[in-house]
């Protein structure tokens, strides 16, 4: 500023007294330059700060540094935060970081502030909305990413078949429903590779969570095998299977056998080899080679042994091959040792990888592949031996694969359950391992050639009272719920069910009925339990309350008004009874008893679709609260296919935040309202005509 001054001809001092003065236009005028002047010295020095943390950040990022390159990023945000680059660096980040929800509101955010912010960002961006299940979206993206770099067209046409199949696996589900295992088998680091005797009495894995083993040079914890007992449907906390097994390297499980007697390892010998452990009583032998058929101075990551014993399936990333890693099979000599190793050929093997085979008792191979067709990254499929050769493999679909890492996968003998490894949103670490449930498909429905009789309508039942319910009311232990039931739109009064259930044993504990003429009718809650209201009406959707009393609390008559929405296009109904744990989309066993009832409208109600969606309050993320709440809905789809309901009567819709009942300024008063699931009608018999 000095400088300026200096260039006018004028001392500082001079200045300060000249411009002071009030009657002197022309200094008056002086005074705004020089304020102009010191705007641009402060606008100049930002954008100095700016370039300076986004340099600096850049040289973490090429050092793969990305917690630092984030810290530094964030910090220029603040300084610009409308700067389409630097959103565009902080969304890469997290791409990196393997947390594509957190990266896809700022890459969105760059592209709609410049759409040229880099030459890769259709490529980034449709990664990000790829992972996030926006497959249209994502397409469109890698269409344009196409465009622009020619060299690029046979990943960008990769990119857009994952998208195409992901979209189609999305709305045709697999009947099943997954868990991510909590702690104590899954940690903040690498968890994978879950192996299981016949009864599935222990989980054996490996795990990376021993941050004492650390590996220098690759920056990684040592992983290390682990063992785990299930004790009362529980998992007790793993510990190291053996110092036999354990060394100081990178150690890994890759198959146990059913018996629970034979377990196969990775090794990081030579350049990563098998080896073969046994149990005798409680100790595990010391780990030999699986041989040099098996065993070369290539990659050897994964194996297993077929039911017999006389097959060996393993992978590997040996010359001649059909792509990265491939599987190959060796037999058992008469001698014992592993004959000539085979490549299962290309209907198996892809230019790509394929890893982990796991053969089920039934013969059929299971493995991983980023090859095969999938929704990204590595996907699990199945094949079966038919005649001389390996069927076509085949994608086990959404919701096990996603468009994350699926691999390592083991099913059960009567394949009812499945364990395998995964990257997903709702994780608990890295790497986690993942419990599916199959559910059995519905039975067919026999086309009826002749038509139907109306059924008849059946009297209501009596009305029921549980004695434990009037025992408690007798004693004051309980409240009561008086009002009536009417139309939403008009008033009228209705006679309906009114069905009080324990929502944790899913039995009925009480059931009246309201008043013909007036709509009335009063109910017991207990106290010290969570219970579930629901009341139905023919022609109506049911309406779902929800009660929570504390043992203790004080005898107390609750007023209500039951509004009932009649089954048209568009009503719809809050489910109350639903739960899930927060921030997860695993129902709970308390919702069971509302399922059933969804599942009893859409019996009694076979004209009608239902779309079942998912909300959520504002905390958090946004994108990350509509995934969750997309995920929810998905979840309650499931349950209802799996009992009977066909897919074409359900779409399951995410709404995260965006569609608040009351405001989300107040914890009990707002967003505990605006947290829910609700069912919408989208069709019904009289619409389609």
């Amino acid at each position: 500023m000095a400088r300026t001054f200096a260039l006018l001809g004028l001392s500082e001092l001079s200045v300060g007294t000249i411009v002071n003065s009030p009657n002197c236009w022309y200094f008056h005028g002086m005074r705004i330059l020089i304020s102009c002047l010191f705007v641009l010295c402060q606008i100049n020095a930002s954008a100095q700060n700016v370039k300076a943390f986004l340099d600096k950040g850049d040289r973490f990022f090429g050092r793969a540094d990305y917690k630092s390159a984030l810290t530094n990023y964030e910090a220029a945000e603040k300084l610009a935060p409308n700067d389409a680059k630097t959103k565009y660096r902080i969304g890469h980040v997290f791409l990196s970081l393997g947390n594509e929800v957190k990266a896809l509101p700022y890459l969105e955010e760059s592209y709609k502030l410049l759409p040229e912010v880099d030459p890769d960002v259709n490529y980034f961006l449709g990664t990000a909305l790829q992972s996030n299940f926006r497959f249209y979206s994502a397409m469109e993206h890698f269409k344009k990413y196409k465009a622009k770099n020619k060299k690029m067209a046979l990943v960008a046409e990769q990119k857009i078949r994952e998208c195409k199949l992901g979209d189609s696996l999305l709305n045709n589900p697999v009947l099943c429903s997954i868990k991510v295992l909590e702690w104590p088998i899954n940690s903040l680091y690498q968890d994978y590779g879950p192996a299981l005797p016949a009864d599935e009495s222990k989980l054996i894995f490996t795990s990376a969570r021993d941050t004492s083993k650390f590996d220098k040079k690759n920056k990684l914890v040592f992983e290390d095998v682990v063992l785990s007992q299930r004790q009362d449907d529980k998992w007790s906390v793993p510990e190291k299977i053996s110092p036999r097994i354990n060394d100081t390297f990178h150690d890994a499980v890759t198959y146990l056998t059913p018996d629970g007697n034979t377990i196969f390892l990775y090794y990081e010998k030579g350049n990563g080899d098998i080896y073969q452990s046994n149990l005798s009583g409680r100790e595990w032998s010391e780990p030999i080679s699986m041989g040099p058929e098996i065993n070369t101075i290539f990659w050897e990551t994964s194996g297993c042994i077929s039911q017999d014993g006389k097959k060996f399936y393993f992978t590997s990333d040996r010359p001649g091959g059909q792509g990265g890693l491939d599987i190959y099979m060796s037999e058992k000599l008469p001698d014992g040792t592993w004959g000539k190793a085979i490549n299962l050929g290309p209907t198996i093997n892809t230019p790509g990888n394929e890893d982990a085979p796991f053969i089920h008792q039934d013969g059929t191979l299971y493995f991983g592949s980023d090859g095969q067709p999938g929704l990204g990254d590595y996907d699990i499929f199945k094949s079966e031996w038919k005649g001389d050769q390996w069927s076509k493999p085949v994608n086990l679909g959404y919701p096990v694969n996603t468009p994350k890492f699926e691999n390592y996968f083991f099913l059960s003998v009567d394949k009812k359950r499945g364990y395998f490894s995964s990257v997903r949103h709702e994780g608990v670490g890295n790497s986690d391992i993942c419990e599916v449930t199959f559910f059995d498909p519905p039975p067919k429905k026999e086309v009826l050639l002749v038509k139907e009789e109306p059924k008849k309508e059946t009297p209501p039942k009596d009305e029921f009272s549980d004695a434990l319910v009037s025992l408690q009311k007798d004693l004051g232990f309980a409240s009561k719920l008086i009002g009536r039931v009417i139309d939403a739109e008009n008033a009228k009064a209705l006679r309906a069910q009114i069905t009080l259930v324990d929502n944790k044993t899913n039995t009925v504990k009480q059931r009246v009925y309201s008043n013909d003429s007036t709509g009335e009718f009063n109910i017991v809650i207990p106290h010290g339990g969570n219970y579930g209201i629901n009341t139905s009406v023919d022609g109506y959707l049911f309406n779902s309350l929800n009660f929570e009393v504390p043992m203790y609390s004080e005898e107390q008559e609750i007023e209500t008004a039951i509004l009932m929405q009649k089954v048209t296009v568009g009503s719809k109904a809050v489910m109350k009874n639903i739960f899930f744990d927060v921030g997860k989309a695993e129902l709970k066993n308390e919702s069971v008893s509302e399922l059933e009832r969804i599942l009893d409208l859409l019996t009694n109600n076979p004209g009608i679709k239902l779309q079942i969606n998912g909300h959520t309050d504002n905390s958090g993320n946004a994108e990350s609260n509509k995934t969750l709440s997309l995920k929810r809905a998905e979840t309650v789809m499931a349950f209802l296919i799996a009992r009977g309901v066909d897919t074409n009567r359900l779409k399951a819709v995410g709404y995260g935040q965006e569609k608040p009942i009351v405001s989300n300024d107040d914890e009990s008063g707002g967003r505990e309202i605006n947290r829910r699931t609700e069912i919408e009608v989208l069709e019904t018999e009289t619409s389609k005509n």
